[in-house]
């Protein structure tokens, strides 16, 4: 058992990291896109052919990696003073609904969003040679991933190895 918890510690480590590059790298290609499309418009004088459907897809894909990476920082919006004032066993309960209505919801978008990057499969960008899998692929990733966070927490406030607190949003001051 104790060899199991290891394994998810390092595989949510992992994940962590390779979420943070990944978002970091995706954000960067995305200002640097931007950047240059806007130079190119009002300084060049010539605009670039994917100038808005290019940045437009990468900005959804970012949405939803993005989604997976808040939610396993505990970094995304968050109401929790009423969750702060209650008792601990209490506070586990409700972290629990949370996580299984997040772990839901993560799944609708890994189910639908699936079947929606499906419908796609074949086509292209129009203004560049791009699959349009290769963006809208990014829901059901997503959804994969939030679902497989809220999963290792659901079991892990079960078992008493998270403490509701560590779940909770960190606070603006």
């Amino acid at each position: 058992m104790e060899t199991l918890g290891k394994s998810i510690l390092w595989l949510d480590r992992w994940m962590c990291r390779a979420l943070d590059v990944f978002t970091i790298t995706v954000a960067a290609i995305l200002l640097i896109l931007l950047n240059y499309a806007v130079f190119s418009r009002f300084v060049l004088n010539a605009s670039v052919s994917w100038g808005e459907e290019l940045p437009a897809h990468i900005l959804a894909m970012l949405t939803f990696i993005g989604a997976a990476y808040l939610t396993r920082t505990n970094e995304h919006l968050g109401f929790d003073g009423v969750a702060r004032s209650l008792p601990i066993q209490l506070q586990r309960v409700l972290a629990c609904i949370n996580q299984l209505l997040m772990a839901s919801f993560a799944l609708a978008l890994l189910w639908y969003g699936g079947k929606a990057a499906l419908s796609f499969s074949g086509r292209m960008l129009i203004s560049v040679d791009l699959p349009v899998i290769l963006f809208r692929g990014a829901v059901p990733v997503g959804g994969a991933l939030v679902l497989m966070i809220c999963t290792v927490r659901f079991f892990g406030l079960l078992l008493g190895r998270i403490n509701p607190n560590d779940l909770l949003p960190e606070g603006d001051g």
